[in-house]
C-alpha cells in the first residue's frame, strides 16, 4: 500500500511541475518574438553599383532617437564585416506609433499578422538601419522594418516619413510553419527588392544572397516558483521513500 502511495504522490507531483514549466497550448494570435537578420556586407557591397554597406543597427533602445548621417551609438559594422547578427523584436503596438519628430521622422510599424493567417497583416519590427556609401559621406537610413506576405512572398519594407514605405528585402527559400503553441516559425535568405527605390540602391542584383532572416517566438521563462515548488516536492518524495521500510 505504501509502495502504490509513493507513486500516486510521485506522479502527482510530477504532474503539478510539469504543468508549472510546459507551455500552455494557445490557439494562433498576433505574430510576437524576435526577427533575428544576419547581414553580410561583402555580399551586400558586390550586389549593388555604388558600394553601399550596412553601417549601424540601432535596437529598441534607441527608438526615438532620429536616424540621420550624424546618429551616434548602435552597433558598427564595416563594409568587410560579415555576417553579423542583429535582432530586431515584434512590435508589441497595433497602430503605427511615432517616435521621434526631429530630422528624419521615424514611426514604428504596427503589428496585425495573425501567426494563422499570414495571408494578411504585417509583422512590424523594432530598431533601425543605417547604410552608407564607400566614401562615407552620404547615407540612407532604413528604418522601422515592416514584414509582409504579398501574392505568396515575403517582404520586408522601410518606413520613415520621408520615402514612406519602401520595399528592402525579399526572402528565398522559405520556410514557414507554426510551432505547438500556434506561434508562427519564418526563416529565408535575404536579398534586395525588385522595387527598390533608395537612390544609389536602384540597379542592386536581386538575386545575391545578402544574409538570412528569423523570426522566432520569444522564449518564456520559467518562474522561480515553479522551480522551487517542483524541488520541494521531490524532495518530500526523497524524505518519504528514505523512512518507508523495505519489503521483506
Amino acid at each position: 500500500m505504501r509502495h502504490l502511495k509513493l507513486a500516486s504522490a510521485g506522479v502527482f507531483a510530477f504532474s503539478v511541475l510539469t504543468g508549472l514549466i510546459a507551455p500552455s497550448t494557445a490557439s494562433a494570435a498576433l505574430v510576437t518574438g524576435n526577427a533575428t537578420f544576419t547581414i553580410d556586407n561583402p555580399a551586400v557591397v558586390s550586389s549593388n553599383p555604388g558600394g553601399w554597406f550596412f553601417e549601424t543597427h540601432w535596437g529598441p533602445d534607441d527608438n526615438a532617437l532620429p536616424i540621420d548621417g550624424a546618429a551616434t551609438g548602435g552597433t558598427a559594422l564595416t563594409s568587410a564585416s560579415g555576417p553579423k547578427v542583429l535582432v530586431f523584436p515584434v512590435n508589441t503596438n497595433t497602430a503605427t506609433v511615432t517616435l521621434s519628430t526631429s530630422g528624419t521622422g521615424r514611426i514604428a510599424q504596427p503589428t496585425t499578422m495573425d501567426a494563422g493567417n499570414t495571408a494578411a497583416g504585417q509583422i512590424g519590427l523594432s530598431g533601425a538601419l543605417r547604410m552608407r556609401d564607400p566614401s562615407m559621406t552620404t547615407y540612407l537610413a532604413p528604418f522601422d522594418l515592416a514584414v509582409r506576405k504579398s501574392a505568396g512572398e515575403w517582404l520586408i519594407n522601410s518606413h520613415d516619413s520621408s520615402f514612406g514605405t519602401v520595399g528592402l528585402f525579399k526572402l528565398a527559400n522559405v520556410s514557414e510553419a507554426l510551432n505547438g503553441n500556434g506561434e508562427l516559425l519564418l526563416s529565408g535568405d535575404l536579398l534586395w527588392t525588385g522595387g527598390l527605390s533608395y537612390g544609389g540602391l536602384l540597379n542592386a542584383n536581386t538575386s545575391i544572397v545578402l544574409g538570412t532572416f528569423n523570426l522566432t517566438p520569444a522564449a518564456v521563462p520559467v518562474p522561480a516558483a515553479a522551480w522551487l515548488f517542483g524541488s520541494a516536492l521531490l524532495g518530500l518524495l526523497g524524505v518519504a521513500r528514505r523512512k518507508m521500510p523495505l519489503a521483506a
